[in-house]
């Protein structure tokens, strides 16, 4: 195995790189004058003998090309990277990593206990009769082509993806006394220390067989560094988490050292007890002289203490071996300058300025900066000259945000009553609780149906008291017709209506599966009345009521049909015409179909287990066939002109077959080890070919949650989420709107290639995660900077193109409330973050009062800056000032 040739040589290759990429240019280079310049610092600070470092630049600049350089570098220089990420991202670190190593064949990340084992795994393992062994073998080498397992040992691998969740493992007590192979690892490691020989038991003997094996790498590792394994237990009667506890440090050994760790959204999970403290605690195993990098553009989110906390998972483990607490020390020095600013800085926005404040945050900004100077280098939407040049130029922030307020007045007398009776419910003092949260019931529109538009079970509404009574919508009422959904609604078919994509946030599941249901059905009913194409055979019972919904609305398009019946009736009339005229070209296609499977190719005999040879199907309606073609179209982008002439494709062999090749592949590389996840029995949880999750999702597809507007939650299977990704940033294609669950779509995603709006439905209380989803779509090479580049709008007479946020608020109430708090966060967090620190209202006076602006230019040169300076220096001699002293010590 190659040395490490050490960090000074990776230093040489960062700035060789930096090198390189000046001679390019910006447009051909993959660094540009910012990644070049963080790179750079990088080198210095690892020629310093630095050895901890904080990625914090704003969302969308590119933070993951600076670590791809970086982890590039330690490759070619025989060092060994592991990659902490969330789950989700794999597919984008490994494009990143191709860029900069075409041959490159990063494994998809680790995700699973049992992916670490099977890894381990060789053909014939488990004793199987012919057939099923057969099976297993083919599941274990398809596992390793697909980049799941590696196909040596896991030490072998120079760069490993670990997701955040992988330490979440579990280790369930086994029944009857048996000691199912999820238990094995540790009592084989234990037999193998003392040399004595562990027999096989019966159940799981290829899993057994790949654990001892596993054992086997950990104790080779005792002779480069012992590691104590703790006195012998009866390792089936000691809780999951204690068996975790022991058994952590052992898949670190296996999975051998590591001279790098780059830690992807560093911020997350803060607990101490998290994955991914576990991952980057007990588990990942490190060189003598490490180097650890942290990416984030939300260091702190809530609490200006929320910094400590993130660069602890950094500078830490460099002095876990010392005893004296002296890397806690290091870190709570910086309370005291964090704090200060933070305060001065919420000072600034509520007091008048004055010479005094003025001063005061001369004084704690460069505290501040003086403290996070040796951990942090930053760049933000400041040092972008496009978008310095878009603000000088036109006067206003690339940023459009906009609140789309609900008023009183445009409620409708039903929903008012209600939602002043509620708001009403939760300030009166004898109110019982459940009545008290039917303020926040009525205004984000969660669980109506249960809590609102049903009297209680056990009361009459003639019993209820006067507001009690008044909180109640009337019968017929639904989420449906909530006045937030209808302004959202509307706020979303401006921008589709002109043919931009939309990307909605939320935190609620309820509001948001009615907003998706809702937007598609008045989607058919627009097609329909125009006589376009609909892929669709009939209404599907789960969206009835928003079809009655957008069949009652006052906008319902002239031309629509008039009920459900007949919007069924319509439906299933047009797609038996567009299937008659298109079946003999169908029937042609399956023929060379069958005819190409017959030779040999992997996609048509698959194709042919969902379209079988001689059972031509019904191909429309809810078939396979059917849906597997509608999956197929909702790749292409020429989909919604194929629509617009009331036609659906005309399919040929080879065009499907290419589309279905496309599709496998996005299917299987999002999928990762949820692709092949077992039982702890070493049953399979659900057939792992590639038949079953193509078929799985069909399923998803089938229309029941649309496919104008889709719905990201916590329930969308992986690999569907890589694939509603996928398709909406392809120009044309379908969904055009992308409703997602802020815990499920804010960190991570690329999302910008073809949208710059975003609607946020419900306000956040963190004004970080309102930061990381703006940033879905504002990052490099955005729709936003393509749109405003192409200058179609300057050729029209039109304002430039911006980056739209519209903020859905109910006004009057507590909803207005929890915006007012969100806006005062968001003012904190980018003075911290972004420099953002004089108020509003100053900035409207500084033209005409001399004095103010004098004093608004002292503190923008104040404000404190992270950008990455090659020639920045901290003073590491024996007598700094004590808090940078302590600094000093611990990251040089």
């Amino acid at each position: 195995m190659r040395i490490f040739e050490g960090w000074d040589r990776v230093a040489e290759m960062l700035n060789a790189q930096a090198a390189k990429a000046e001679d390019l240019g910006d447009e051909k280079a993959l660094l540009d004058e910012g990644q070049r310049a963080s790179i750079r610092v990088i080198a210095g600070r690892l020629r310093e003998g630095r050895r901890a470092l904080l990625v914090a630049d704003e969302v969308g600049m590119g933070k993951t090309r600076i670590a791809a350089a970086l982890i590039d570098a330690v490759r070619q220089c025989g060092g060994r990277t592991a990659i902490v990420m969330p789950a989700g991202l794999g597919a984008q670190w490994q494009a990143e990593l191709r860029l900069f190593d075409s041959s490159d064949r990063t494994l998809l990340p680790l995700r699973s206990y049992e992916s670490f084992i099977r890894g381990f795994g060789s053909d014939g393992d488990d004793d199987l009769a012919a057939g099923w062994q057969k099976r297993r073998d083919e599941r274990l080498r398809d596992r390793r082509q697909q980049r799941e397992l590696p196909n040596g040992n896991w030490r072998d691998e120079k760069i490993l993806m670990i997701s955040h969740a992988f330490a979440r493992m579990s280790f369930p007590e086994p029944a009857n006394g048996d000691l199912p192979w999820r238990r094995e690892l540790m009592p084989a490691l234990e037999a193998l220390s003392k040399g004595r020989r562990r027999n096989m038991r019966d159940g799981g003997r290829g899993e057994r067989r790949s654990t001892h094996r596993a054992a086997h790498a950990a104790l080779e590792t005792f002779d480069i560094q012992s590691l104590q394994i703790g006195p012998a237990r009866d390792w089936r009667r000691v809780s999951s988490e204690e068996y975790r506890r022991a058994v952590l440090p052992v898949i670190g050994r296996a999975l051998g050292r590591f001279d790098l760790v780059v830690i992807d959204e560093a911020h997350k999970a803060r607990g101490e007890e998290s994955s991914l403290s576990r991952i980057l605690g007990p588990l990942i195993w490190e060189c003598e002289d490490p180097f650890r990098l942290g990416l984030t553009a939300t260091p702190v989110e809530l609490d200006a203490d929320q910094w400590r906390n993130t660069l602890k998972r950094l500078v830490a483990p460099q002095g876990a071996a010392t005893d004296d607490g002296a890397d806690d020390n290091a870190l709570s020095a910086l309370e005291k300058p964090i704090s200060d600013y933070a305060t001065t800085a919420k000072r600034l926005q509520t007091e008048p300025l004055c010479e005094a404040l003025v001063a005061k945050f001369e004084q704690d900004a460069k505290a501040f900066s003086d403290a996070l100077g040796p951990y942090v280098i930053r760049r933000d939407k400041r040092s972008d000259k496009e978008l310095v040049a878009f603000r000088e130029k036109h006067g206003v922030d690339y940023r459009d945000i906009r609140t789309v307020s609900v008023a009183p007045a445009e409620m409708g007398r039903d929903w008012l009553r209600a939602f002043c009776a509620a708001e009403t419910l939760s300030i009166l003092p004898q109110t019982d609780r459940s009545m008290k949260r039917r303020r926040l019931t009525i205004e984000t529109g969660h669980g109506l149906d249960k809590l609102i538009l049903e009297p209680g079970a056990t009361e009459a509404v003639s019993d209820l008291d006067f507001w009690s009574r008044n909180a109640l919508l009337p019968e017929g009422a639904n989420i449906f017709e909530h006045p937030a959904i209808r302004a959202a609604v509307k706020t979303i078919e401006a921008a589709t209506a002109e043919g931009r994509k939309v990307l909605v946030f939320g935190t609620l599941v309820s509001p948001l599966q009615a907003l998706t249901r809702l937007l598609d059905a008045r989607a058919m009913l627009r097609h329909l009345a125009e006589g376009r194409h609909w892929p669709a055979r009939r209404v599907h019972a789960g969206t009835e009521d928003a079809l009655r919904a957008a069949l009652r609305a006052p906008d319902c398009p002239s031309g629509a049909p008039a009920s459900i019946d007949e919007v069924s009736r319509l439906l299933e009339e047009r797609y038996g015409a567009v299937h008659r005229k298109r079946r003999a070209g169908l029937r042609a296609m399956h023929r060379e179909i069958i005819a190409r499977a017959r030779d040999g190719h992997e996609s048509a005999m698959l194709i042919l287990q969902i379209w079988p040879e001689g059972d031509p199907g019904e191909l429309f309606g809810e078939s396979r066939t059917a849906l597997f073609l509608e999956a197929l179209e909702g790749r292409l982008a020429r989909r919604p002109q194929a629509r617009g002439t009331g036609e659906p494709i005309d399919w040929t062999a080879a065009q499907l077959l290419q589309e279905a090749q496309a599709l496998i592949s996005e299917l299987t590389e999002g999928a990762g080890d949820g692709f092949a996840e077992e039982r702890s029995d070493g049953t399979l949880s659900r057939d792992a070919s590639l038949l079953q999750l193509l078929s799985s999702h069909l399923v998803d597809y089938s229309g029941h949650e649309g496919n104008f507007a889709r719905l990201l939650y916590g329930q969308t299977p992986p690999q569907t989420r890589r694939l509603l990704q996928a398709a909406f940033n392809r120009e044309g294609s379908w969904p055009m709107v992308l409703v997602a669950q802020s815990t499920v779509g804010r960190e991570g995603l690329n999302l910008h290639e073809e949208c710059r709006t975003v609607v946020l439905l419900h306000a956040e209380w963190n004004p970080g995660v309102v930061e990381q989803q703006i940033g879905r779509v504002d990052r490099k090479n955005s729709r936003f900077l393509k749109d405003y580049h192409a200058g179609v709008w300057r050729k029209n007479g039109l304002s430039p193109p911006r980056i739209e946020i519209h903020c859905i608020q109910m006004d009057g109430g507590y909803d207005s409330h929890h915006w007012a708090v969100l806006r005062e966060r968001w003012a904190s967090l980018r003075a911290q973050l972004h420099g953002d620190v004089v108020a509003t209202k100053d900035r409207a006076q500084d033209r005409t009062n001399a004095e103010l602006a004098d004093l608004i230019k002292r503190l923008e040169r104040a404000t404190p800056d992270f950008y990455p300076s090659p020639t920045t220096a901290f003073d590491l001699s024996p007598d700094p000032p004590p808090d940078l002293g302590r600094i000093g010590r611990y990251l040089g």
